[in-house]
């Protein structure tokens, strides 16, 4: 029965191609062999893989050599690999748990590709599901974590299998002693140090008091949760299509969905740019992407801010919020090299009534030189800048300036400013300020042109 089950579950889901060769993830437990020689039987392609934690006095080295052993009887190719998790473990302050699941998917990862292995297979079954969605519950989950362990899933390019997904453990081990195999009993899968022991040997009987078929009651949990969420995945997907563009946040388009597809295009965004993000982090930005003030920042963890723009909101680094860089003065007359830019800065003696607006461009200004006398230095922005912009009668924060216009805010980080004693005279790029103007009464124009380079700041 039980081979007959994990057949159907490969045709069923296209696990394995005749063609494929898979790497067996075998511990020596009864259900990692039983995996093991239900696909021998079927007649795949196999290697076996096992990883030694080097624990429980010695025992762990025994388990290896019996998967070593049972290998070479079935004619199989054997990797091995042995580290002493726990001491590791010990000295990073990891969880033993969840640093020697790293340790062991590193090295079977690595070894499906060193022999051309399409296909990892590991002994995950149905009483593994139960204990997972039980210990994420407790610990706290979303509707995705609810889905349990996937049947198949992709990950650094190996198809990760489990063929046993509907078998139980009675099953397994009823399959193994009708047909005389034996296999290593872990004595740790007894000791209640560890969260999933004490769920499998003390929750789990709890529950069957309130409910004898509380492992069939999960199992259907977990099939409706797999069932909508492929629905809401696709969704998703479509989705941020429409609100994700280079990178960036359309928050109009955001609004135009209900709160549960937004929250899940927020979490597969931010998985698929490497942040992890608790789901109360992703509740919180959502809430900041609908109805956070244009110019404000939300922190994501892990060094990444989100910015409100004016009709985007965008991903940051935490380091690009710098304080101004060094002012530097101007050579005028002359060249000056900063932010990036050179400054050509030439002293011009020009018609009175010239039409200076029309000659003016984002990069080319014009000043009253004598006004400017004092010196002209350049620097990014500071808090607290205030400019009064060219035509208009009071003070107005550089931030609101920017924040009207739309500008990111890491663009603002980089926006030179020229600036006397008296005030910034010209936010470069945008706009002149009422200082320095030229008046009918000028008679030496000073002239400065700003272009690009790839020079370093330096004074």
């Amino acid at each position: 029965m039980m081979l007959a089950l994990v057949k159907k579950v490969i045709t069923d889901f296209d696990l394995i191609s005749p063609d494929e060769k898979v790497l067996v993830a075998v511990s020596g437990g009864a259900d990692s062999v039983a995996l093991l020689y239900a696909l021998f039987d079927l007649g795949y392609n196999l290697e076996v893989a096992h990883f030694d934690h080097q624990t429980r006095k010695g025992e762990s080295k025994k388990d290896a050599e019996f998967v070593r052993d049972l290998a070479k009887k079935l004619g199989l190719p054997f990797h091995l690999k042995s580290k002493p998790v726990e001491e590791e473990a010990i000295q990073l302050k990891r969880s033993f748990e969840e640093y020697a699941r790293e340790v062991r998917y590193k090295f079977l990862f690595e070894t499906a590709r060193a022999r051309n292995c399409e296909v990892l297979a590991t002994g995950h079954h149905a009483d593994d599901q139960v204990e997972t969605v039980l210990m994420r519950l407790i610990r706290g989950t979303t509707p995705l974590g609810l889905t349990g362990i996937p049947i198949v899933r992709v990950e650094e390019g190996i198809r990760v299998i489990r063929p046993l997904y509907y078998c139980t453990k009675g099953m397994i081990e009823n399959w193994l002693s009708d047909r005389g195999i034996v296999w290593r009993v872990d004595s740790s899968n007894y000791k209640m140090d560890y969260f999933r022991n004490k769920i499998r040997n003390s929750l789990i009987p709890e529950l069957r008091i309130y409910n004898q078929k509380i492992r069939e009651a999960i199992l259907h949990l977990v099939e409706l949760q797999q069932c909508e969420n492929e629905f809401i995945s696709k969704v998703t997907e479509g989705a941020i299509q429409h609100i994700y563009v280079d990178r960036k946040i359309s928050r109009v388009r955001f609004a135009e969905y209900h709160e549960a597809i937004r929250r899940r295009c927020l979490a597969m965004i931010l998985q698929k740019r490497g942040i992890e993000c608790t789901y109360d982090r992703i509740i919180s930005a959502s809430k900041f992407i609908l109805t956070g003030a244009t110019g404000q920042k939300f922190d994501l963890g892990q060094g990444i801010l989100l910015y409100n723009g004016k009709e985007w909101t965008e991903f940051i680094p935490q380091d690009s919020i710098k304080n101004s860089s060094p002012a530097i003065r101007l050579k005028v007359p002359g060249v000056t090299c900063a932010l990036g830019y050179h400054f050509n800065a030439r002293i011009a003696m020009l018609p009175v009534n010239y039409d200076w607006k029309s000659y003016c461009k984002p990069y080319l200004q014009v000043f009253d030189a004598d006004a400017l006398a004092d010196g002209v230095w350049v620097r990014t922005r500071e808090n607290g800048d205030r400019i009064v912009p060219l035509g208009m009668n009071s003070q107005k924060k550089l931030s609101d300036y920017f924040i009207d216009l739309g500008v990111p805010l890491p663009e603002r980080e980089k926006v030179p400013l020229l600036f006397t004693q008296r005030g910034i005279i010209w936010v470069v790029g945008y706009i002149p300020t009422m200082i320095g103007v030229v008046t009918p009464f000028t008679r030496r124009v000073l002239e400065i042109e700003v272009v690009p380079c790839n020079c370093e700041s330096h004074h």
